[in-house]
């Protein structure tokens, strides 16, 4: 960072959620005091949200040794993810907050990139940073870089030309003034944050330059308890801002209508046109079913990382995620790997 740039930075607020991160939140410390935005224009604040493990010990050890200032909130019941988030902010000092994980860690300059973004429209409200796998060769990690990789575009574009509702809640911006929190009690804490500034009249945007990265679970259990839950928290967020359609901006009139055709009708269009179709072949040539099967599942294989594997895969998880019984998830318990599992 050239010193013209660092001269005209403002000061920022970091807000960290965790909930017994004892083997990750040294590693998030060292991610935040190493990257290229000066430590002494930042302000850390760490929500614990009840945890019976030692992630207040390892966090107190680890910022007695960092350059920017910081302080420690404690909850006295536990309250979820986005309860926890309103409390960080609310305890923050400055107008531009960052909103990220305790168990993941960023490019050294993403914080630089999201606020040099912001900065540089005034009717940015909030935006977020582009989450990627950890750099691997299995199936899966390959797979969801491919979908993330399409998803970010997705955004990206839609930035561009009005907002994006994509937020990746472990990696968030927002101008506090404008947008102070998120609801409590339904939805994902990132999707809440971006229809809560579009709603206001403001953009939102999409920032591949600023990547964070989780290792994915290596136990499928794992996997779809996650994306499942991701994805029925963003489908229900979705769906409680029906009243948008009604607003006469790009947003409303495209991108909010194309977000509810992937999210709802999108998987539950396949699921019928795939049963229909099996029962044809049952019914008819049932071998070929059978092929066809074997043959999705070779390519799948052979090629990794395939944009129509990838494609089935998380139509298939939002369809889990529509149909879900769970109660919505304001409690949040990471599945993503950590570190030593």
């Amino acid at each position: 960072m050239d010193m013209d740039t660092k001269k005209t930075l403002p000061a920022i607020s970091i807000v960290i959620c965790a909930y017994n991160e004892e083997r990750t939140i040294a590693r998030k410390i060292q991610s935040i005091s190493s990257c290229t935005y000066p430590n002494e224009l930042m302000e850390v604040v760490l929500v614990i949200d009840c945890s019976d493990d030692k992630t207040e010990e390892v966090a107190r050890s680890e910022l007695a040794n960092v350059d920017f200032s910081w302080k420690i909130h404690i909850n006295e019941q536990r309250s979820g993810k986005n309860t926890s988030l309103n409390t960080g902010i609310g305890l923050t000092e400055s107008e531009l907050v960052i909103a990220t994980d305790a168990d993941l860690v960023w490019d050294n300059r993403s914080v630089e990139q999201l606020v040099l973004r912001i900065l540089a429209d005034d009717r940015f409200a909030a935006g977020t940073g582009d989450l990627q796998p950890n750099p691997g060769a299995d199936r899966v990690t390959s797979m969801e870089k491919t979908y993330r990789s399409y998803f970010g575009r997705m955004a990206e574009w839609e930035s561009a030309h009005d907002a994006t509702p994509a937020f990746n809640g472990c990696l968030l911006i927002l101008r506090k003034s404008i947008v102070g929190g998120v609801n409590e009690t339904n939805g994902a804490d990132d999707a809440n944050l971006a229809y809560e500034a579009i709603r206001k009249g403001y953009r939102t945007f999409y920032e591949t330059r600023a990547a964070i990265y989780e290792e994915l679970p290596e136990n499928l259990k794992k996997q779809y308890t996650q994306k499942v839950r991701r994805a029925k928290g963003l489908i229900q967020t979705t769906l409680a801002n029906l009243d948008l359609l009604k607003i006469d901006r790009p947003f409303c009139r495209v991108f909010y209508p194309l977000r509810l055709w992937m999210y709802v009708v999108t998987p539950t269009m396949l699921l019928i046109g795939c049963l229909i179709f099996s029962i044809g072949l049952i019914l008819n040539v049932p071998l070929l079913l059978l092929l066809l099967i074997a043959a999705f599942l070779l390519f799948s294989v052979i090629r990794k990382g395939n944009l129509f594997t990838a494609f089935v895969t998380n139509q298939f998880y939002l369809l889990a995620g529509l149909y879900s019984r769970r109660k919505d998830a304001v409690l949040w318990k990471s599945t993503s790997k950590k570190v030593g599992e």
